[in-house]
């Protein structure tokens, strides 16, 4: 029996371009207990629990300071001292907007239980086993409490040929008359709860000397989150969104249909069964060259965390509108976030049978060692992304078209896991081992991938789908996962989420990855003699050099316009004229001939995620060795730093087409940081 406890305690402060100075305060708990045994020389039992917890607070400059807000006259959004402050500012030209973080003191907690049998016969070590994970994520905290206006310029612009043109979003903000406005508090307090379970079997099957059979399967089940107090709410709609209503958890019979729904509001998904192999074969007996290929599917059960935050915060549990400026309901800075008969509360409906989205991962990968310490390796990626998130306003239309359908209901989203991506990489690394202290790596890798949702299960694209082929193996126990909050893309026209599909946010043609360390007073030639104070000077340094350099990401044109009777903005794209893109006149990276508005009454044609940003590059440097000064104490010295040319490399254009600012830079690298540190270990 053995066990493990660790504790941190981290505080950041963090200011924004106006010098308001936030702080993150974060202390966090994780500690386990195991427990082995062995039967006899065939069979053994591992046993364990784990428990972890992670409280985060974040302090705004304003909370418990001054209602900026109240004291602006502005009325409306939430005036708890926890959330005084400005209002957010956004403007479409490229101007500076105007933040300050929200406050928030959210505390996690996982409780994990888990159990494996291992057994041994002849050429097979056969692992099986379960784990039961409790989670909690215990919430204090307010969508967007002070709210946001946008300004596009749409109260002082003109028109030309019947399309809108010219307007100062910083006029507007003059004026004192915003294009929309949003908000979002009530419901503060959230205390979510779901349960994870899987089971899992696996067998190594050792064939020969030259050939392993890695293969087995695992089921895996993610509960819908539900509330602990019930205080989550759906839509619940009638066929072709002819009309909705909020189903409460508390009473989850739909008042439309009569369906009645579980408590989570979401049906659950337990047909998640995830069958994986891999091999790996020496051809040619004595020769280095070893095959290594692997198939598996992987599920995303941590979805349903952002989906509960959404459903948390909407009527009739909190006030959520977002609202267009209009004759039926002129906005101003003072009355933007007030309701007027002309506005529907903000919604957000999740199809009750949602389906956990899942990827199948394939890859080949060939490796030989050369001459000189070398080692080449060839690899090939495929992924294949089934049931990603795909969101959409149901019921809308383009501007300047007549509205198909004025009694339908309009104002809400709705997301469903439609979605589908795909990915292929091809990969060559050539590895110089570590000998008379030197390694070294680098690595070319030619992807392209393409989706129609941006998001396997709301999450984005993470690292282990795009590039860790070692993925398809792994039958055990899985970590404790929590959502991540990247924003979803909104679908420009709800009818034809095909036109939707498009290179993916995260595809990246070209990579390119050097990795550089060598260590004094190794080998030889190294000088790993010399001795005295010569040596003791010398010897243990090591130097680590970092350098990636690829293309640029994609990123979507738009047309910043509001979507009729909804209160979004920015969800349409502008139409491609057809003159170069890149053919851009001096001072800019992208040609504003390319693209126009969109006619009246049509969605613009230009594709999403069809520009290329700009080309990436970074450099980062450390010098690192460890001092014994004793048997038990070690001193450990660090420099780090990242940028180290300190080079200026551009991270993505202004696309948005009525923007002024459009082909010029919106965003960049950091500038070069210089990073010391000294730990004593003992």
């Amino acid at each position: 029996m053995w066990g493990d406890f660790a504790f941190q305690s981290t505080g950041t402060n963090t200011p924004n371009l106006f010098g308001f100075l936030d702080t993150t305060d974060v202390q966090g708990i994780n500690t386990s207990i195991h427990w082995s045994h062995r039967f006899n020389q065939r069979w053994s039992l591992n046993a364990g629990y784990q428990f972890s917890r992670l409280a985060t607070r974040v302090t705004p400059y304003w909370e418990n300071r001054e209602n900026v807000s109240g004291d602006a006259g502005i009325t409306g959004n939430n005036q708890d001292p926890m959330n005084w402050g400005p209002p957010a500012l956004s403007f479409s030209s490229g101007v500076a907007g105007l933040s300050d973080g929200e406050s928030a003191f959210d505390r996690n907690r996982t409780d994990g239980w888990s159990y494996s049998m291992l057994w041994n016969r002849d050429h097979h070590n056969i692992t099986f086993g379960t784990d039961v994970r409790r989670q909690q994520f215990n919430y204090l905290s307010q969508q967007n409490p002070r709210g946001t206006f946008t300004f596009t310029g749409a109260a002082t612009q003109g028109t030309v040929n019947g399309v809108a043109a010219g307007g100062s979003d910083l006029a507007d903000f003059l004026l004192g008359i915003p294009d929309t406005s949003s908000i979002a508090f009530g419901n503060p307090d959230k205390y979510f709860r779901e349960n994870v379970y899987d089971a899992y079997i696996t067998d190594d099957w050792r064939i020969n000397p030259q050939l392993t059979v890695n293969a087995g399967g695992r089921w895996e089940y993610g509960a819908p989150i539900t509330e602990l107090q019930n205080r989550l709410v759906n839509l619940d709609i009638t066929p072709g969104y002819a009309a909705v209503a909020p189903v409460l958890a508390t009473d989850p019979v739909g008042p439309l249909t009569g369906e009645r729904y579980p408590n989570s509001l979401i049906r659950p998904d337990k047909r998640v069964v995830e069958p994986r192999i891999g091999i790996a074969w020496r051809p040619i007996s004595g020769s280095s060259v070893v095959v290594r290929a692997g198939y598996g599917i992987y599920s995303d059960t941590s979805v349903y965390q952002t989906i509960a935050l959404q459903m948390a915060q909407q009527a009739p549990l909190s006030k959520s509108l977002s609202v267009e400026n209009s004759a039926a309901c002129p906005l101003t800075l003072a009355n933007g976030f007030n309701t007027c008969p002309a506005i529907t509360p903000d919604g957000f409906a999740i199809d009750p049978n949602f389906r956990v989205g899942y990827v199948q991962t394939w890859h080949l990968k060939v490796q030989r060692d050369l001459p000189g310490s070398l080692q080449l390796t060839a690899t090939y990626l495929g992924i294949k992304g089934t049931r990603g998130v795909q969101e959409f306003l149901p019921n809308t239309f383009p501007i300047g078209a007549v509205n198909p359908c004025p009694a339908c209901p309009a104002g809400f989203s709705y997301l469903t896991s439609n979605g589908n991506s795909t990915r292929e990489a091809g990969q060559v690394q050539l590895r110089r081992r570590l000998h008379n202290g030197l390694t070294a790596t680098v690595e070319y890798t030619f992807s392209k991938s393409i989706d129609d949702d941006s998001a396997i299960g709301g999450q984005g694209a993470s690292t282990a789908t795009q590039n860790t082929p070692q993925n398809a193996f792994g039958f055990g126990p899985a970590a404790s996962s929590g959502a991540s909050a990247n924003s979803l893309t909104i679908a420009q026209n709800w009818l034809d989420l095909r036109a939707e599909r498009g290179l993916s946010p995260f595809d990246q043609r070209h990579l390119l990855n050097v990795q550089f360390q060598y260590t004094t007073g190794m080998g030889l030639g190294g000088k790993t003699l010399l001795s005295g104070w010569k040596g003791a000077l010398f010897k243990e340094w090591t130097f680590l050099t970092v350098i990636s350099a690829g293309s640029g990401l994609p990123q979507t044109p738009s047309f910043l316009a509001t979507v009729p009777g909804t209160g979004v903005t920015g969800t349409i794209r502008p139409d491609y004229t057809g003159a170069p893109l890149y053919a851009a006149p001096a001072g800019l990276f992208l040609n504003p001939a390319a693209y126009t508005a969109p006619l009246p009454g049509q969605w613009g044609n230009a594709g999403r995620d069809s520009i290329i940003g700009p080309a990436q590059f970074s450099l980062d440097a450390a010098i690192r060795r460890t001092f014994r000064l004793h048997d038990r104490f070690n001193l450990d010295f660090a420099l780090d730093s990242t940028n180290l040319l300190n080079h200026v490399t551009f991270t993505s254009w202004n696309t948005t087409i009525n923007s002024a600012q459009f082909g010029l830079p919106l965003a960049w690298n950091q500038m070069r940081q210089v990073q010391a540190s000294l730990r004593l270990r003992f």
